[in-house]
């Protein structure tokens, strides 16, 4: 007699596919995916500034300017009032550039 699981087999495994559960480290900005990012920026910031944040980010993509210079740009489209889109913005920079 086969022992034959009742539920789909993409379950099984469901704890392996998890993220991990650790405690988010304090002073750090919590990890989003690009997707996400962009979704907060463009509800957040005006239209002209997230057509800024769009061309500085055109600029990085065609080499014409360093990642250094993208994140200073990006400082000055965010602004103060969104410091954290800006510390987003830098992780995710961070995490896709060697």
């Amino acid at each position: 007699m086969s022992m034959t699981p009742w539920y789909p087999s993409s379950k099984q495994s469901s704890a392996a596919n998890s993220p991990p559960r650790g405690r988010p480290n304090p002073g750090r900005t919590p990890r989003i995916d690009g997707k996400e990012f962009f979704r907060q920026a463009r509800s957040r910031l005006s239209y002209e500034q997230f057509g800024a944040f769009l061309a500085n980010i055109k600029e990085l993509n065609a080499h014409k300017q360093s990642r250094e210079e993208t994140l200073k740009k990006a400082e000055e489209i965010f602004g103060p009032d969104n410091k954290d889109l800006y510390l987003s913005f830098q992780g995710l920079l961070n995490r896709s550039m060697p």
